[in-house]
């Protein structure tokens, strides 16, 4: 090869450097609710990660699954489509190797959100994380927000006893746990991308979801909604995850900062999710929304038995007791 094509071959194999290399990232962060609900958290966080790095690193997010479904967003840090995901904690599950997880949305499996917010800074959490890590090609970074439990809501139902859901067409996360109490309580539950649950409430290809409040209210599902039932039925937080390569790119110093940075999201966003709520409730109750508080104890018996029917299927053996051990 002569001088001048050498010279032309470096610059081209420059010019496809990525910015990583440099010590400077852009990252592209997926996320699958629609923004108004989870677009403050990724902002807060990509604010915190720039601060702390000077700008070297940025974060853009981009929410209501214009990446792809749950599933696709897992797939994508393993095949480096995409760089990180902000997620519920118990989607864990869907990452290769994350069966265990599943035993994170057995319904009524913590006893409150301080027990699940324990268990997610605990030896066991870190335990069950660390070979999954492994195999589905990921970093954990940190925990960036409460979620407020679970509830139910409907278009044209009251639910007061498990009997009521008979029949219901109920969206839920794409979470096998969940799906099986839902059955057991008596509904269809049927799986439909976060960005598209507005309008198929709407046109009545589904009667109802679960979320928190302050999701219902931010989504503004109280348009298409008339029932909004307690049910308290599953507690969980935000988590964020880098692909493995792009963070064995960042510097140690980048680490500690993406970490920090989860760090101070979380006392930020936490606090705002839990006042959110309270202000979410009025917001429903303003517009409609009746909210109904049902007899819990038929709910949680069927949710046991289904939990004891999938031990040692859905999630190895004694991962219910190891969770419920932390205190």
């Amino acid at each position: 090869m002569t001088p001048s094509k050498t010279l032309r071959a470096a610059a081209a194999v420059l010019a496809l450097a990525t910015p990583l290399c440099w010590g400077q990232a852009n990252l592209r962060m997926a996320y699958v609710a629609p923004p108004p609900v989870w677009g403050p958290i990724a902002d807060r966080f990509a604010q915190e990660v720039s601060e702390r790095t000077k700008g070297e690193v940025k974060v853009q997010s981009f929410g209501a699954g214009q990446l792809g479904s749950l599933p696709q967003n897992y797939a994508g840090l393993r095949t480096g489509q995409i760089d990180m995901i902000l997620a519920d904690s118990g989607t864990l599950a869907i990452a290769k190797g994350g069966k265990d997880f599943n035993a994170l949305f057995a319904p009524y499996v913590f006893r409150d959100q301080p027990h699940f917010k324990t268990f997610m800074a605990s030896p066991t959490f870190y335990e069950m994380l660390a070979p999954v890590e492994k195999d589905a090609g990921f970093k954990y970074v940190g925990y960036v927000s409460d979620r407020t439990p679970r509830q139910l809501t409907t278009g044209n139902r009251k639910v007061l006893k498990p009997e009521d859901m008979k029949g219901l067409k109920v969206r839920v996360p794409e979470t096998p746990t969940i799906l099986e109490v839902m059955k057991a309580w008596g509904a269809s539950p049927t799986p439909v991308p976060a960005s598209e649950l507005y309008l198929a409430m709407k046109q009545g290809l589904v009667d109802g979801q679960d979320n928190g409040f302050d999701a219902i209210a931010g989504a503004k599902y109280y348009e298409v909604q008339k029932y909004a039932m307690r049910m308290d039925y599953i507690q969980s937080g935000l988590i964020v995850l880098i692909a493995a390569d792009k963070w064995a790119r960042l510097t140690p110093a980048q680490q500690k900062a993406m970490t920090d940075a989860a760090v101070e999201t979380e006392k930020w966003a936490s606090k705002q999710t839990w006042e959110g709520a309270e202000k979410s409730m009025d917001t429903l109750r303003k517009a409609g929304m009746e909210i109904v508080e049902p007899d819990l104890a038929p709910f949680r018996k069927i949710a046991d038995e289904v939990t004891r029917r999938l031990d040692g299927d859905m999630w190895a053996k004694g991962t219910i007791q190891k969770i419920q051990a932390v205190k």
